[in-house]
């Protein structure tokens, strides 16, 4: 009898351990991302903050990517995220993904821990969707859980556009908002701005200043002014009135909006634009308003 209780014993044994190996056996899932806090660029592997779409996979290259700056994880609403997208290359080579979406699928998006997105996607739909296939994302900037910014760079893309470190993908992405007040009007200042870029690898410049009024009567956004310096020249954009959550061209200025942010009485504007300056350059970046 003792010797048949023994068998008995190994054959549970060999039994548990068929079960812990057909489950994997170890923790070989990965755990949410987190924001980074260190400006230092380093190195990681892509980690999606959501499901990822089958119908997506080219847009998800497992390349490397080198970071510069950082930002927190953006909250979601109702599955949803706002996306705008300013590829400033050539406009020839663009492939339409120069982009506005109040609402996009946020599993259609990837962004990593250290709070850059390396695929962005104005929709499920397979084709449309743009990755980084490796690079440098760099000027990672954020608000809290509601906005984050960056520019692809010295990177190619799953397009097969490469950028120079002059060059860039601008981007923003934020929790999308919906504005409640039918009257009245909000004053908008610049609370964050990426690197002014130009489209031939001219030189860099900054948006030094940018301020606007959002009429919440009429949902647009009046009398946009920026202030850029580049190559130790200032120059000024205006836009007199451009519609919320759209894309509105004035004369040699193309504005990209969409509201962000979780308090409808205190929005915040993303903004992406592109434009061609007096001495024919084509420059393009992304900046933030907050407005009150």
């Amino acid at each position: 009898m003792q010797k048949s209780f023994r068998g008995r014993n190994i054959l549970a044994v060999l039994l548990i351990a068929a079960s812990l190996s057909a489950c994997g056996g170890g923790d070989g899932g990965t755990s949410p991302a987190t924001s980074s806090t260190s400006s230092t660029p380093a190195t990681s592997s892509p980690s999606a903050t959501s499901p990822q779409s089958s119908d997506q996979v080219a847009c998800r290259p497992n390349g490397n990517f080198t970071y510069s700056g950082s930002a927190s994880q953006v909250a979601a609403s109702n599955g949803t995220l706002a996306v705008v997208a300013v590829p400033d290359i050539p406009a020839d080579v663009q492939k339409n993904r120069n982009f506005t979406v109040p609402a996009a699928p946020a599993s259609s998006q990837v962004q990593q821990a250290s709070g850059a997105y390396t695929t962005l996607a104005s929709s499920g739909a397979a084709t449309d969707c743009l990755g980084l296939d490796h690079g440098t994302v760099s000027d990672i900037q954020g608000i809290g859980a509601d906005v984050a910014i960056g520019r692809w760079n010295q990177a190619m893309d799953t397009d097969g556009n490469t950028y120079t470190y002059l060059q860039g993908l601008h981007y923003a992405v934020g929790t999308p908002l919906s504005l409640t007040a039918t009257s009245g009007t909000l004053a908008c200042t610049q609370v964050l701005a990426d690197t002014v870029t130009d489209a031939y690898s001219g030189p860099n410049g900054t948006l030094g200043t940018a301020s606007a009024t959002l009429d919440l009567g009429t949902r647009t956004l009046n009398d946009l002014s920026m202030s850029i310096n580049l190559a130790n020249t200032n120059y000024t954009l205006t836009n007199t009135q451009a519609p919320l959550n759209s894309v509105s061209k004035t004369g040699q200025l193309s504005i990209q909006s969409v509201v962000v942010g979780h308090d409808a009485t205190q929005p915040m504007v993303a903004l992406g634009y592109s434009a061609t300056l007096p001495n024919a350059q084509d420059i393009g970046g992304v900046v933030v308003l907050s407005c009150k």
